[in-house]
């Protein structure tokens, strides 16, 4: 059997479990759907569903929106976002390059979402929350199609999605790896969703964990940021002995100015180990007579002589033209035998 006539027999099967008002191939007013019974995380294993119905249930709905079947028009009043928040809110130059794409052209591939399990006739996304924002702001409806997901079903294609077009930067996959720990998902859920072992799991979870929550909020998605830059912040935090340091920083006008990449740049630096402030020891160097002429201030480094301007300025410039014969004499009495 060829692949078009697999996926044929594929979608032919889902029909039948596809939510009234979702069968026709041209896009209609958004359908009246009976909420239905949500499974909560946990309860797939009691059932008996195993890991690879899940996924496979997850890329069957994703082949359905890719075929363009059963495509629906909801007022984006209707729709909420998911449980699972896997983008942090930043309007960047990409957010603004698909608004201005869907303002002149149009939504091209319809978003996926389910019956909102706890608001009769509102829909919970799946994915395409940028487009469902944009359209919202354009005042358009949301072309979308309806699929009965369970909550594992829903974050696996939610993580996968993002995952196949590299949506997500490095630190939102950590925050959507940790909210779905949060909410009691398995380990192999949560490795399913976002396409990765179980070593590189633990690890992004550990760093994620490593940096408090509001300061990644702060900082945005920062998509030039990997896991190198992000490990470097984590330390840099870990050993920051002065916690007004990082007040100070998140609260500066220019951090709150800049865009992601630079609010990152911004905190990472001004985090830095700072040097501490030498010692400086002072003296008072005073003529025979008593009066002051300069003033000798040495740390564990230097040794600088301050003239006054007062008074004593004109001696100043006398020690400072003669700084060249006096070296001669320091070497010369190196050089002499003891």
């Amino acid at each position: 059997m060829s692949r078009k006539d697999t996926l044929k027999a594929m979608l032919t099967r889902r029909s039948e479990e596809l939510p009234g008002g979702n069968s026709s191939p041209e896009p209609v007013s958004a359908p009246t759907t009976q909420v239905i019974s949500h499974v909560r995380s946990g309860a797939v294993g009691a059932m008996g569903r195993s890991l690879g119905q899940i996924a496979n249930a997850a890329e069957r709905a994703k082949a359905l929106v890719a075929s363009g079947a059963a495509v629906v028009e909801i007022p984006a009043d209707k729709l909420a976002g998911s449980f699972a928040q896997d983008r942090l809110d930043d309007e960047g130059v990409e957010f603004t390059t698909l608004y201005q794409a869907i303002k002149e052209s149009g939504q091209k591939s319809p978003i996926l979402v389910r019956p909102h399990p706890d608001r009769q006739d509102h829909y919970q996304i799946a994915y395409g929350h940028r487009r469902a924002k944009i359209l919202a702001k354009l005042g358009r409806p949301v072309r979308a199609v309806v699929q009965n997901l369970t909550d594992e079903e829903l974050v696996v294609i939610q993580g996968q999605e993002n995952s196949a077009r590299k949506d997500l930067t490095y630190i939102e996959r950590g925050l959507f790896a940790m909210t779905l720990e949060e909410q009691g998902f398995d380990r192999s859920i949560i490795m399913s969703a976002l396409s990765m072992e179980k070593t590189q799991l633990s690890r992004l979870l550990s760093l994620t964990k490593s940096i408090p929550k509001n300061v990644i909020l702060a900082i945005g998605p920062a998509p030039k940021a990997g896991r190198p830059r992000w490990t470097a912040l984590a330390e840099r935090l870990a050993t920051l002995k002065n916690a007004s340091q990082l007040d100070e920083a998140l609260a500066d006008a220019k951090f709150l100015e800049a865009d992601t990449d630079q609010r990152f740049v911004r905190l990472f630096n001004a985090i830095a180990p700072r040097k501490p402030t030498a010692k400086i020891t002072k003296s008072i160097v005073k003529a025979l007579a008593g009066q002051k002429i300069a003033t000798l201030e040495r740390t564990s480094t230097t040794l600088a002589l301050v003239v006054d301007a007062e008074g004593s300025l004109e001696f100043g410039e006398f020690v400072a033209a003669r700084l060249p014969e006096l070296y001669r004499e320091f070497e010369d009495r190196k050089e002499q035998p003891n």
